[in-house]
């Protein structure tokens, strides 16, 4: 069974972002915040404490979020 994924396990940043518990991590391209690349860290494998995150809540949480990162950052740029 899947561990709740919530907004509170990720960093954004202008470096991109990161589920913390799997490690896993989005890494957008220079001149390009939509493409990037993604690293799954222990994402897919169940973690030592028992916890097993899904592909694609993590993937769907850390999409949104990072879009909502990018609408409230186009002004810095």
């Amino acid at each position: 069974m899947s561990a709740t994924v919530t907004r509170d396990q990720f960093v954004v940043n202008e470096e991109g972002i990161t589920h913390v518990p799997t490690g896993a991590t989005f890494i957008p391209h220079i001149g390009s915040l939509n493409s990037g690349s993604m690293y799954l860290g222990q994402l897919g494998n169940v973690l030592e404490n028992g916890e097993d995150y899904g592909l694609v809540e993590v993937q769907a949480m850390m999409q949104q979020m990072w879009l909502e990162y990018i609408a409230e950052n186009a002004d810095e740029d």
